[in-house]
């Protein structure tokens, strides 16, 4: 017995002398993360148009995060709103879902917003996900959302790693919902805030820093600040994938993921930490898997039951039929950028029905969905006109008229040039504020310098 008792004691040293690394040997960190950006509640599965929908993401992050030391799902804004099965419950059905598939942490975009910030607070709590954006602030100066940072630490061999993650929104977007909306909050500066979450982080003892940003050019942003090894973007509906010099002359990696889920980010940090705990070795890869290979993977069961169960509930009122089309309405985010389109013209027709309006105009980004020929529903409208605007009413001039044209003819000229380049970050920031016109005629000449192409505008004959 005392020899047996010895023999298991020399066999539970040597297993604990295995198990701590030597003092001079660095430990290595597998750091896995799924990212999403500007869903806009596109969360089934359309394999004609190459959506992946979120069934199949949550295979893709189940898969994703097998071998990691630590897996975190991740995403950019614009994810509560876009769709009928969204704006029918006020977003209630995405956050169902965006808690089944598990999101850790997410940034508010512009379109996130547009239920209200207080119906925003109440889907960040169903949703169960931090919501960071912490150059929000209320009247008082205080942050708007309770939690500014996600942190989440791992062990391995003695060695701990922390990941620090906070979140911010582009100020220029602060217009790009309804006033009403984010009444009484600020947009502080990004790349103040920024450099102020760097050190909070750091002073916290994280290793890795991460931003989450809606964004009109992150590059740019990430460019300007220092300590922040990894940026992941959203609102432009770009590709990128970009290493930056910061100004200490430090790189920092920026990516974001197009946009409605045609694709997912996969991003994998590998690192190793000395025996003082120092990140001595970094390195950020990132692959993005589009509908050629997430077509090929099993939905979810979970969130196929999830979604199917929502879908049950909302197909009640969503699949009335309260009107029939002729035509295919062409509602394509591009058409409507670069020319008048039938549904261009549907939608303002509708406004001039509904007022006894003389002219009507509608901003291209308005308009969201196309419509097919034959029965339209109530969830096609919604599809349409998903923002719950209002139609404002009011007399101007024939010259403010002349002038609204103008604006709006140089930025179709612009649209079209970018559309025939087809690079997608060559479109201007104001792309979506060309304008759909019902009621009028009008002649313009776009080889003209700007404020002269405007030849003629005629309601009726006059």
């Amino acid at each position: 017995r005392i020899v047996a008792a010895m023999l298991a004691c020399a066999l539970l040293v040597g297993i604990f002398y295995m198990l701590v690394p030597d003092a001079e040997e660095n430990t290595d960190f597998c750091v896995k993360i799924v990212h999403t950006n500007d869903i806009h509640a596109r969360v089934e599965e359309n394999e004609s148009s190459g959506i992946i929908g979120l069934p199949k993401l949550k295979s893709i992050i189940d898969s994703y995060a097998e071998s990691a030391d630590m897996d975190l799902v991740l995403d950019s804004g614009d994810m509560f709103h876009g769709q009928s099965i969204a704006t029918l419950v006020q977003g209630k059905s995405i956050a169902k879902l965006v808690k089944a598939c598990g999101y850790d942490a997410m940034t508010a975009g512009n379109h996130d917003w547009n239920y209200g910030k207080d119906r925003l607070k109440e889907l960040t709590a169903l949703a169960d996900i931090e919501m960071l954006a912490g150059n929000v602030v209320d009247k008082d100066g205080s942050m708007f959302f309770d939690t500014p940072y996600y942190c989440e630490t791992v062990m391995k061999d003695g060695r701990e790693l922390k990941v620090g993650i906070f979140g911010e929104i582009d100020p220029v977007i602060y217009s790009s919902t309804s006033p009403a909306n984010v009444e009484g909050l600020t947009f502080n500066d990004a790349v103040a805030y920024a450099g102020e979450a760097v050190t909070e982080l750091e002073n916290m003892g994280c290793d890795i820093v991460i931003g989450l940003v809606h964004a009109y050019d992150p590059v740019s942003l990430a460019s300007k600040v220092d300590g922040v090894d990894l940026w992941l973007g959203g609102h432009e509906h770009m590709d990128i994938d970009k290493e930056v010099t910061t100004p200490d002359g430090s790189s920092s990696y920026v990516i974001e993921n197009g946009y409605y889920l045609y694709e997912v980010g996969l991003i994998e940090i590998d690192c190793s930490l000395n025996a003082d705990g120092e990140v001595v070795d970094i390195d950020i890869s990132a692959e993005k898997v589009d509908y050629t290979t997430a077509g090929k993977l099993d939905e979810n069961a979970e969130i196929r039951a999830v979604l199917d169960d929502i879908n049950k509930d909302q197909s009640v009122i969503l699949d009335q039929v309260v009107g029939t089309s002729t035509d295919d309405l062409d509602g394509d985010w591009f058409s409507l950028r670069i020319d008048e389109t039938n549904m261009g013209r549907a939608v303002t027709d509708s406004y001039l029905l509904e007022t006894g309006a003389d002219i009507a105009l509608e901003n291209a980004g308005g308009i969201r969905e196309s419509v097919s020929k034959g029965d339209v529903t109530y969830g096609d409208i919604i599809g349409v006109g998903p923002f719950g605007n209002y139609i404002v009413t009011k007399q101007i001039t024939g010259k403010a008229l002349r002038e609204i044209l103008e604006t709006s003819i140089d930025i179709q000229t612009k649209n079209i040039v970018a559309n025939d380049l087809g690079e997608y970050d060559a479109w201007p920031e104001n792309s979506g504020s060309y304008l759909q016109v019902g009621g009028i005629t009008v002649s313009y000449n776009m080889a003209l310098e700007y404020g002269k192409r405007v030849i003629s505008v005629k309601v009726g004959e006059e």
